[in-house]
């Protein structure tokens, strides 16, 4: 199994960035180069925002030339209020399988005139299913740990692009 955890740090009030995170339309592919939807569902919460029962099927396209297909189940969701993060959980099924977790919060930067800043932690708790990326996981761990990590740059950065838009 894989545990994956990226930190991303939006200059964008954590509301913003919830909204653009649980949008029940599931537009990550809209801003998330490498990565496309072939199916979604989308669940309105009371909030108006992704609710539990919302999915997609995802396609990730690697730098190192394979591409992944896997669906995301929102489980569970609660949104930021009063200081509290925002957290997601969600189930893989696919080529990847196991968890994620998406946890926004809002975080006060030290110093005069500092102000307050959001954080992004995604966890992906997984474990590659084909043969052949089982293997590859077992013989050359770190450049699948590199590829997911550009992976995630790419989304860090399509996300401070669509929050600046």
């Amino acid at each position: 199994m894989f545990t994956l955890r990226s930190v991303w740090r939006p200059a964008a009030p954590v509301a913003q960035v919830w909204s653009v995170l649980a949008d029940p339309r599931f537009t990550w592919p809209d801003w998330w180069p490498g990565l496309t939807a072939s199916q979604t569902r989308p669940v309105v919460g009371p909030d108006g925002l992704a609710g539990p029962g919302a999915w997609a099927r995802l396609q990730v396209r690697s730098p190192l030339g394979y591409s992944l297909r896997f669906r995301l189940d929102l489980r569970r969701t609660t949104a930021p209020s009063d200081g509290v993060p925002g957290r997601a959980l969600l189930d893989v099924v696919g080529d990847l399988e196991g968890s994620a977790e998406v946890t926004v919060s809002e975080v006060r930067a030290g110093g005069a005139g500092a102000g307050v800043s959001t954080e992004v932690q995604l966890l992906w708790q997984v474990s590659p299913v084909p043969a052949w990326f089982r293997a590859a996981a077992r013989i050359g761990p770190g450049p699948l740990a590199w590829a997911h990590a550009r992976v995630m740059r790419a989304g860090e950065r399509g996300l401070a692009e669509r929050l600046r838009g």
